[in-house]
Formats: structure tokens, sequence, C-alpha cells
């Protein structure tokens, strides 16, 4: 082991240093990219699971929040809207600049009681005009969505007829609705009366494609590897000139003869005649 002594000399372990925490991160950053496939992949198992599910009464599923494992279950609810429309502007949908259009609809709940149920009725394209969404059916209305869990509270303070995140109790001051017993997520549209929702675009199914994660982790993975060889390759390299040195043999760049270009030959040319 002698002849990897200079191992011990402060260029060599500052070198192993950087190697190690670059390895390091590297390694994290696959952890990082495996979590989000992980991630991804339950996600979609979930819409799988639940989206091809036949409809069923809501009350019959949930009683106010919605389980992480009902998300996508389509359910329906009848009752009437009230209040003033919602929108929530700035939500890309397919990629196209797209504001979601929401309304609060008065159930009945099987208690003879009543519930407010937000459901977000489709999705509108965003141009140079004012968005202005299409009225929502007078009186009793049959509602056929799919379970979505409710957004965090957004601070801002929105436009009036706005919000920033579909939050129940924020789209209901939005609508100008009061009442204490909401339901705490909301219901995305696919149908109303059994019909699409008139003059709105309804959601695409979500996309359920695995993405690059996995491959991304491994790439990760490799560099760190490739980090700890390049290290080892070098090292031995170093060791193997050190052993030919004390051997009075050539060292490795001695050893390798470059071959003589004609741009090399024109260069002694022009030196010999200013030597000369």
């Amino acid at each position: 082991m002698s002849r990897y002594r200079f191992l011990r000399t402060r260029r060599w372990v500052g070198l192993a240093l950087v190697v190690v925490l670059a390895a390091t991160a590297c390694v994290l950053l696959g952890m990082w990219q495996w979590t989000r496939h992980e991630s991804r992949a339950s996600a979609n198992e979930l819409v799988n699971a639940n989206y091809g599910a036949p409809a069923q009464e809501i009350s019959e599923l949930v009683d106010d929040a919605v389980p992480a494992d009902l998300v996508w279950r389509s359910v329906e609810v009848e009752g009437s809207y009230v209040g003033e429309q919602v929108l929530v502007r700035n939500r890309p949908v397919d990629g196209n600049p797209a504001a979601r259009v929401l309304a609060v609809l008065r159930a009945e709940d099987d208690d003879d009681g009543e519930r407010l149920v937000v459901v977000d009725r489709g999705w509108l394209p965003l141009g140079e005009e004012e968005t202005v969404p299409p009225v929502y059916p007078d009186g009793e209305v049959s509602v056929v969505g799919r379970l979505r869990q409710a957004e965090p509270v957004d601070s801002r303070t929105a436009p009036d007829g706005q919000v920033y995140a579909i939050e129940p109790a924020t789209v209901a001051r939005a609508a100008g609705v009061e009442g204490t017993d909401l339901f705490t997520g909301y219901v995305l549209a696919t149908t109303e009366n059994g019909a699409p929702v008139d003059g709105l675009h309804a959601f695409p199914r979500p996309e359920t494609t695995p993405g690059s994660h996995l491959s991304y982790a491994f790439q990760w993975w490799v560099f760190a590897v490739g980090f700890l060889i390049g290290y080892v390759v070098l090292a031995r390299r170093e060791a193997a000139d050190i052993a030919a040195e004390a051997a009075g043999e050539p060292t490795r760049p001695e050893r390798t003869t470059r071959r003589r270009t004609d741009a090399d030959e024109e260069d002694a040319l022009i030196d010999a005649q200013l030597d000369g």
C-alpha cells in the first residue's frame, strides 16, 4: 500500500472530499426522484381504481371531508344552485390558460337538513375579453361529478367574484352564500341533469403516465457510482506513474507519443527560419 501514500496528501484528500460530496448529492437527488416516482405511481393507481366506478349518492360515500382513497370517485348530488358563481383564474387545462367556474349547490341531507356543496362546473378559456360564465340551471338540478379534496386556504385577497383556491368556506363567502353546514371538499361536475354542462368545457381525465422520475433516479445513482469509479481510476494511474518513476521507466505522459502533424512541421519550419 506504500505506492498509495500520496492519497494522504492535501491535494488527494481534497479531491476525495469533493468526490464524496458529489456522490452523496447524486444519491440524495436519486432518492428524491424515487420518492416522486412512488407518489406518482400511487396517484395513478388511485385514478385507475376510482375513475371508472359507477356514481353513488354522495351521502352514501362521505359525511363531511373527502378521504384520500375516495378522490375521483363519481357521486351524485341533488339540490339547487344559490348565490353568485365564482371564478378561479389562471388554472391551465391541457396547457391552455383557463378559468374554472364554481357554484354553490344547496343540497338536501338524509336527516332532512341542508348542506352546501361547492361544484366545479367546468372551465372557460382565458382571452382578451372579460370571462363571463354561463348562468347555472334554475330550480332542482342533479349533478354527477367526481369527489375532490378541498385545497388549502390562500391568504391572498382575490378580486370580487374570484378566489385563488377551491376552499369551500372561501368560495361560499365569495358567492355571497351563508350557511354553516358546508361540505369539506368539492365536486368536479361531469353532467348536470344528465347532460354535459352547457357552455363550459369539461375537464379531461387525469394523466396517468408514469413520467420520467424513475429514469432520473437511476441516472443520478449512475452519476454517483461514476464519481467513485473516476476517483479510483485516477488514483490507480497516479500510483502507476509513481511506481514507473521509481523504477526509472518513462511515466505515462512520456510513453504516449503524439503523431506529428502537418501543423507541427510548419511550426518547426517557421521556428528554424526565425532562428536563422
